[in-house]
């Protein structure tokens, strides 16, 4: 009876697991399908960020069609430079094409067998 206990919380252990890595690829393909939605919508848009230490942090920034790259500390924020559109633009194909494969993997993950295609 020790061993049929045992079996089954190792089960339930790894249907957790599971789950929970399957929860953290949604939130990350959803993280990435907001950066690559909202950029061409919105006037103003965290592209990237990147921290820098406990109180600091790298940004890339997308104001209208311009590109900044700013930085943020306890002190304030600073605009370090404008970064050309053109080393932006293939990162932003790639993070489209990254984000379609994405979509279409949950989606065919989360089609239900009797609903039509």
């Amino acid at each position: 009876m020790t061993t049929h206990l045992w079996t089954q919380y190792i089960f339930a252990l790894i249907v957790v697991a599971v789950v929970l890595l399957l929860f953290a690829a949604l939130v990350k393909a959803l993280g990435r399908g907001r950066i690559v939605l909202s950029a061409d919508r919105r006037l103003v848009t965290v592209l990237e960020s990147t921290p820098l230490g406990a109180h600091g942090a790298l940004h890339v920034i997308k104001i209208g069609g311009r590109y900044l790259l700013v930085s943020s500390a306890a002190s304030g924020t600073r605009s370090v430079i404008e970064i050309p559109a053109e080393d932006i633009d293939g990162w932003m194909a790639a993070q489209r094409a990254g984000y379609d494969v994405t979509k279409r993997a949950w989606s065919s993950i989360l089609s239900l067998p009797w609903s039509k295609r």
